[in-house]
């Protein structure tokens, strides 16, 4: 599914030139349930990025689908995070003058594409994360772990290979962080969809199938 071969990481900040990954490499194979965790600041929302395709590696490379990255051209790279790559992060990022349901489609008006079928199918993902009845609901009207459902649906709807999720549960209770991540290990187990998450709380980690530790921009042994 992605395989990731020495991505290193810098910036330059002033004269000084910061080294956020320090050689990360990380196979994940279809159809897996991750988590990369570690401590603010070891670089793993930075590595989300480079996987999602949202920032490029300073050196190292990147296989997508059996097919290496590469960044010569923005609308290539715009065009495999809509059709490939599903975000969903910590603060749901969901337009507040759109309803749930205006929401869930968004990433499909962005293909060009709308219509019934889309309007449907956002319906029955929303069904899917038990938040149908509050499809035409504006953000400010729903509490966040619904919104965090909507953000769900919203990363399914383009049928994407592989959903990241960078801290999913931090902005909720425990008990509707448990619910999130439950609906997570079930799309995983039931679609076969690869998940990966990112996430500082063990507890969160543990629910994965398997955890990537990072510390001080490097995946640990």
């Amino acid at each position: 599914m992605l395989q990731l071969l020495d991505i290193r990481k810098s910036y330059r900040i002033g004269p000084t030139e910061v080294n956020v990954l320090n050689g990360v490499s990380l196979e994940v194979q279809q159809g897996e349930l991750v988590s990369i965790m570690g401590p603010s600041g070891c670089g793993k929302s930075t590595l989300m990025n480079i996987i999602g395709l949202l920032d490029r590696p300073s050196s190292g490379s990147y296989c997508l689908d059996g097919s290496e990255v590469t960044y010569s051209n923005d609308d290539a790279l715009s065009e495999i995070r809509n059709r490939r790559i599903g975000f969903v992060f910590q603060q749901y990022f969901l337009l507040s003058k759109l309803t749930a349901l205006e929401n869930v489609q968004l990433p499909m008006v962005y293909r060009g594409e709308s219509g019934p079928a889309v309007r449907e199918r956002a319906m029955e993902l929303l069904q899917r994360v038990g938040m149908h009845e509050r499809a035409h609901h504006r953000p400010a009207e729903l509490s966040g772990g619904q919104q965090q459902r909507v953000a769900i649906a919203r990363a399914l709807i383009g049928r994407p290979a592989i959903i990241l999720a960078d801290e999913p549960t931090g902005a909720l209770d425990t008990q509707v962080g448990g619910e999130i991540m439950e609906l997570f290990k079930t799309l995983n187990s039931q679609e076969g969809i690869t998940v990966v998450i990112i996430t500082h709380d063990p507890g969160i980690a543990r629910q994965c199938a398997r955890v990537a530790v990072m510390k001080d921009g490097v995946i640990v042994p």
